[in-house]
This record gives structure tokens, C-alpha cells and sequence, in this order.
């Protein structure tokens, strides 16, 4: 079992998003599965409406760890197939802290904005305080353009960054209605969508198998 985390200490930044995203590709490859550490509850109320529907899909399913320790529950999986994804609160106290260290990999998702690209410093701070080496996902971009000025920006911080944004795409919102990912919809909107999501999971698989040969 491998885990994940996406945080991010601003709020607005994608984490529930790219959480619920990436998690609904893992499950095309085996067991896929979200813990949803956000009081605001997105990623749960997004699940029941994904399961409400007529044919709810069997990936991802949802863990409620309870009162368990991130670092425990995840020892207990560890011999398991599949992934483990934490959606967390817009914050980098103990609990994302405590989620860091649990996790394999931590996600840092930025939009492309100088409010935004300034925020990153507090999330970057913290993971380097746990000596972890984040990975960082342009995410909601406008252009391409802001999306190649952004990852310039972030380079002078020496972390993995994804050669690949997300766009912004209103196809994001209609399939979280649905309780859907964005490449489960239809249309060229959706299509593309999923070309960008596969892409990032595409290069994330492969800059951790990278680290794990290093």
C-alpha cells in the first residue's frame, strides 16, 4: 500500500480536488482508497453523492480512520495492494504534520498566483522542518503560460515539481456535483481534463520509482 498526502497551508488550493482525482485513477490500477481530514467534509459529502447514483463506482472507497493514528492505520495496510490518499485541512499544524510523516509521498498543490505562490512558503517550511521532500503540482492554471511562470517561481525551492499543471476547467465542478472526476464526464472538456490528471499521476509514479531505485 502505498499513501499520499496533498497539503497545502492556503485554502482554495485544489487538495479535495486533486485528492479525489488522483484517487479515482489509482483505483483503475487496484484498491484505492480516501481519508477525508477536512472539517469541511468535502471529499465525504463528494463520495455519498458518488455513491448515490445508479451505478456507483467500486474505486475509490472511503476510510474513516476513527480515533486511529494516521502512522498506525497505515502500518496495518502496509502489506495491502493499492493506495491511500489524505485529504487534509488548509492548515500546517500537528495534524498535517502528523499525516506527513505517516504518508509516503506529500503533494503540494499551487495555484498559479503570486498570493498563492507566496502562501506555498508556510507548507514548504513545515515539510522541510519533517525533512521530507515534497512533491509540488501546478494546479488550476489559466494559461500554460502561468502555469511555465509558476514552476519558475517555485524552483528557487529545490523540490520535485511536476512538468504538468492542471488547468482551471469548469468540468472540475460539474463532476463534483455528480460526485464524479473530471475524466469520468463526458465531453472534449472532461477529455482533456483527464489527458492533464494522467499526466501528473504518470509522472508522480514515476519520480517516486526514481527515488525508491536512488
Amino acid at each position: 500500500m502505498r499513501s499520499f498526502a496533498l497539503i497545502s497551508q492556503k485554502g482554495g488550493a485544489g487538495k479535495s480536488t486533486l485528492t479525489r482525482s488522483l484517487a479515482v485513477l489509482a483505483g483503475e490500477d487496484g484498491p484505492s482508497y480516501v481519508v477525508d481530514r477536512d472539517p469541511q467534509g468535502s471529499c465525504r459529502e463528494w463520495f455519498d453523492r458518488r455513491q448515490a447514483g445508479e451505478t456507483a463506482p467500486e474505486q475509490p472507497e472511503l476510510l474513516d480512520l476513527g480515533a486511529t493514528k494516521p502512522a498506525t492505520a497505515l502500518g496495518r495496510m502496509k502489506a495491502k495492494p493499492g493506495t491511500v490518499w489524505f485529504d487534509t485541512r488548509p492548515q500546517v499544524e500537528e495534524p498535517e504534520a502528523e499525516i506527513a510523516r505517516a504518508v509516503d509521498v506529500v503533494i503540494v498543490p499551487v495555484k498559479p498566483s503570486i498570493d498563492d505562490i507566496k502562501a506555498v512558503t508556510g507548507t514548504l517550511a513545515m515539510v522541510q522542518r519533517l525533512k521530507i521532500r515534497p512533491l509540488i503540482v501546478v494546479n488550476a492554471a489559466r494559461s500554460p503560460g502561468r502555469a511555465i511562470e509558476a514552476r519558475a517561481a517555485l524552483s528557487r525551492y529545490g523540490y520535485h515539481i511536476c512538468p504538468h499543471h492542471i488547468s482551471d476547467r469548469t468540468v472540475f465542478l460539474d463532476a463534483a456535483i455528480e460526485g464524479r472526476a473530471a475524466h469520468e464526464m463526458r465531453g472534449a472538456a472532461a477529455k482533456a481534463a483527464g489527458a492533464e490528471l494522467r499526466n501528473v499521476w504518470s509522472w508522480i509514479q514515476e519520480t517516486i520509482n526514481e527515488q525508491s531505485a536512488a
